[in-house]
This record gives C-alpha cells, sequence and structure tokens, in this order.
C-alpha cells in the first residue's frame, strides 16, 4: 500500500520511540482513518493556544490487516511549536511499517534549521507544516512535511461549498479545498463552527484515506 502520509502529514506515537506527552490543551481534535470503508486508526491532535505561542502534539496509529495478518503498520508523533502563525520548533518521529524517520528543527535567527537523517537544510520565511487544524496554512505555497522534513510545494484551490460525513453519520456543511502537491491531491473541509471536519486522500490502486471527523 503506497501510504500517503509520507506526503500528507501535518501535524503521532512511534513505536514508543518518542514518548507521547500530553500538552494542557484548548482543544482536541480527533479523527477516526478509514481505508475506503474499513477503520485503520486514529489521528488524534492537541492544540495549546497562548498569547503569541500555539503548541500542537499529534498522534497518529494505523493498522492495516490482511488474512488476520498486520500487513502494514504506522505510528507517527510530532510535537511542533509555533509563533504569531509561524513554525519555531518541532520534534516528530515515524514508524512507517519498519522505515524510521525523525525531523528536528528550531528558529535559528531569521532562518528555520531543519535536521533528518540525510543532512541538514535552511528554510527562510514563515515556514508551516500540513498544519490542517490551522485553516491559515492553506495560503503557504510551501509546506514541511513533519514525516520526511521535506519543503514540498503545495496548490491549493477552493472547490466551494460541500457537505461531509463524521464519524457519528451526520452530514456537516462545510467549505471544500484540493491542496495538491507533485504526487497527491489531498481534500479538506472546513465546517464555520466546527473548523476541519474531514480529510481524503489517494491511497495508491485506486483505494482512499479518509479522515472522519470524532
Amino acid at each position: 500500500m503506497k501510504n500517503p502520509l509520507s506526503m500528507m502529514l501535518g501535524s503521532a506515537a512511534v513505536a514508543l520511540l518518542t514518548a507521547w506527552t500530553p500538552i494542557q490543551a484548548n482543544e482536541v481534535l480527533r479523527f477516526q482513518v478509514y481505508l475506503d470503508d474499513k477503520p485503520i486508526g486514529e489521528h488524534s491532535f492537541r492544540i495549546a493556544e497562548g498569547v503569541d505561542t500555539t503548541r500542537v502534539s499529534s498522534r497518529a496509529a494505523f493498522d492495516v490487516d490482511f488474512l488476520f495478518i498486520n500487513a502494514y503498520r504506522y505510528r507517527h508523533n510530532s510535537n511542533e511549536v509555533f509563533r504569531d502563525g509561524c513554525l519555531a520548533e518541532i520534534d516528530a518521529s515515524t514508524n512507517d511499517n519498519g522505515k524510521r524517520f525523525q525531523v528536528d528543527g528550531s528558529t535559528v535567527g531569521d532562518a528555520f534549521r531543519i535536521e533528518r537523517k540525510d543532512g541538514t537544510e535552511q528554510a527562510s520565511g514563515c515556514v508551516k507544516t500540513f498544519a490542517y487544524w490551522d485553516k491559515s496554512f492553506l495560503e503557504q505555497r510551501r509546506l514541511l512535511n513533519p514525516q520526511t522534513g521535506d519543503l514540498e510545494d503545495v496548490r491549493v484551490q477552493a472547490k466551494g461549498s460541500d457537505r461531509v460525513e463524521v464519524e457519528d453519520g451526520r452530514k456537516l456543511s462545510a467549505q471544500r479545498y484540493a491542496l495538491k502537491t507533485d504526487e497527491l491531491t489531498i481534500d479538506v473541509w472546513y465546517n464555520d463552527d466546527l473548523g476541519w471536519v474531514g480529510l481524503e486522500s489517494d491511497a495508491g490502486k485506486g483505494r482512499r484515506i479518509i479522515y472522519k471527523r470524532m
């Protein structure tokens, strides 16, 4: 199964590589995650808002079984700090079916320094991750992938009013956006009252990854 999370994760436990310490959150977002119509796990986000700082901890755990055998396992932890809307720190660990990633980053002067297994990169300007919980991230044209540490070029297209199903079966009115990278198109939905409520992306071989807000 092609893993779209290597491109789409934005802002969760990495096979216990990194302890996930819950923060005192103002808001907790939880999503049931499906591969087509089959539930495979959950992705949660704890968001703590300060005066000029936002701290976000996200945790994802997915398991795909085939004939009673675990065929695919994914764990991801990301702890991110934003100051005035821009990424100031990141500590992210991922186990993508046995392939492990570690991404660390922090502000150094006017730049953002990204450290990953294959080296170090400096990014200028305001850096953001694939922070679906913050609708303003759609204004960016380049986003940091917290799994790989790569900076991805993105294009965003507003798709207008739509309806999206959440985990309890309700259908909510929402604004739909298509976020396009060189490899994927990720559809995200935002409700006026609840904010981010849904996501859908290609998973390869005609299959879909679907997030439903819990």
